[in-house]
């Protein structure tokens, strides 16, 4: 009995020793593989199993932004950091970044749970979806569609006609000299100028159709539901469609140039189908909206917290343009107002770190070389925050962009607001054209007004420093000189 006890005793613990060896095996091996990839991989803070780099970055007060400053002047112009056990390397070099991600090889996009469920059931966005025939003719088409559109005297009406009624509703809802958040109401401008723009409808703030769409935009995890809306777009659009009328709107454009292609019998032609041409509108809504939302946000705190510069653009709108409507040519004349925007989107770039490209095979980057499916990042927001490439680069200093008193059309090197190389955000185009018809008019129906920050409630915001990339825990106030003026009555 006691020999059976002790074989018994000694064969549970042969057991755990084994089990215990076999775990300790494991996760040595898991932790050995890990720091092989992280010794063959661009330098950066040291990674640790399953929370990466995550840890460096605990404690900051201001954006993640500024810490990957430090790390770039640490680690230098080419580092990784680890988001678990997914290594990102990151480029903060412009001119290599230009060079590497004009590359197909560096064209892919990595995998996430929101690109999984947007490209699936045969569905092919831009953004999201690898480099490949679908996605080069899917770019190609948008592309042509985009700078059609941007150049229409119907987006110059619709900006206008937007901001007429978002300045009444303002006025209608919250009245004179009283704090207010603005966010909302410059959220209902953009998604209404995005989705008249897009399939010509436009909504008011209660309706359940827009608030659908706030949401979804807001919230990723419901994005279906607002894919499912557009994938019926396209389809009722070609009910009332007809080529021998100008188009109405980017769906028509995104209609008539795959009626052209099938009629010239192209090969694309396989790859335009309702559902791709859906996705289309999705980007375009999905992200055209948020980021132009979020940069008009920032450009009303600076005209609030700089009156000197709202002065200086309201002087060159009445000087310029007067009470008419802004037109396309007037942004050859307007300097100052695009100096302004283009300022506003070096300092406030509201997708710093771009969207990540992904490796589609085994790829130098300068002296490294990174294994196929690697996620590469350009992390545009330190290059326009760079000391480098701007004098005071921390600075607000529209100035920047002008010479002689005129706007500079030749970029800086260090000015990538919509990154670059292939997969340079498509929008670029129609959001310049949107900020600067937007930016006209609203000075131009508020040129009675004073618009100022809120300070009673110790909410006044330094535009120059931020914790997130939107602006927040702010209020404005109006107040007016001549309110009667416009015709409206006040409540």
């Amino acid at each position: 009995m006691f020999s059976e006890n002790l074989l018994s005793f000694i064969l549970i613990n042969e057991f755990r020793w084994t089990v215990c060896f076999i775990i300790i095996a494991y996760v040595v091996y898991k932790i050995t593989k890990l720091y092989v990839r992280v010794i063959n991989l661009p330098p950066g803070p040291l990674p640790i199993p399953i929370l990466g780099s995550i840890l460096s970055l605990r404690g900051i007060k201001h954006h993640w932004i500024y810490e990957f400053k430090n790390y770039n002047k640490k680690y230098g112009n080419i580092f990784t950091f680890w988001g678990g056990n997914i290594p990102m390397v990151v480029i903060t070099d412009p001119m290599l970044a230009r060079v590497l991600f004009r590359k197909n090889e560096i064209s892919g996009r990595p995998s996430n749970f929101m690109t999984d469920m947007i490209n699936k059931n045969g569905r092919t966005d831009i953004v999201g979806t690898d480099y490949g025939h679908t996605w080069e003719t899917m770019r190609r088409v948008t592309h042509a569609a985009i700078i059609k559109y941007s150049k229409t005297d119907q987006l110059m009406y619709l900006c206008s006609d937007c901001v007429d009624k978002t300045v009444k509703l303002i006025i209608e809802n919250e009245g004179l000299d009283k704090p207010f958040d603005p966010s909302d109401y410059i959220f209902q401008l953009f998604i209404n100028i995005l989705a008249t723009s897009a399939f010509g409808n436009s909504y008011l703030m209660d309706e359940k159709e827009y608030k659908n769409y706030k949401y979804c935009i807001k919230d990723f995890r419901r994005e279906n539901n607002l894919m499912i809306v557009l994938i019926q777009i396209i389809p009722s659009h070609y009910r009332d469609y007809n080529d021998s009328i100008s188009c109405r709107n980017f769906c028509d454009l995104l209609i008539a140039e795959k009626v052209k292609t099938i009629r010239d019998y192209k090969e694309s032609a396989q790859y335009l189908t309702d559902n791709n041409l859906s996705m289309v509108l999705f980007d375009i809504l999905f992200a055209g909206t948020d980021s132009s939302q979020l940069t008009f946000q920032w450009m009303l705190l600076f005209l609030v917290y700089y009156p000197h510069i709202d002065q200086k653009l309201r002087q060159e709108i009445e000087t310029v343009i007067g009470d008419r409507l802004a037109t396309h040519e007037d942004r050859h004349h307007c300097h100052y107002a695009m100096a302004f925007i283009s300022e506003s989107l070096r300092l406030r770039n509201v997708a710093p770190i771009g969207l990540p490209h992904k490796t589609l095979e085994r790829t130098t980057v300068g002296k490294y070389t990174v294994p196929k499916d690697t996620v590469i990042a350009y992390l545009q927001g330190i290059v326009m925050m760079d000391d480098k490439y701007w004098s005071n680069a921390d600075k607000f200093k529209p100035e920047r962009f002008l010479i002689d008193g005129k706007f500079n059309n030749t970029r800086p090197i260090g000015y990538v607001p919509f990154g670059v190389g292939r997969r340079v955000c498509l929008g670029e185009k129609l959001v310049i054209a949107d900020l600067f018809f937007v930016l006209i008019r609203f000075l131009q129906m508020t040129s009675d007004y004073d618009i100022v920050l809120d300070s009673n409630a110790g909410i006044d915001p330094n535009p120059n420093i931020v914790d997130t990339i939107e602006p927040n825990n702010y209020k404005i106030l109006i107040s007016m000189e001549s309110f009667e003026a416009k015709g409206w009555k006040h409540s």
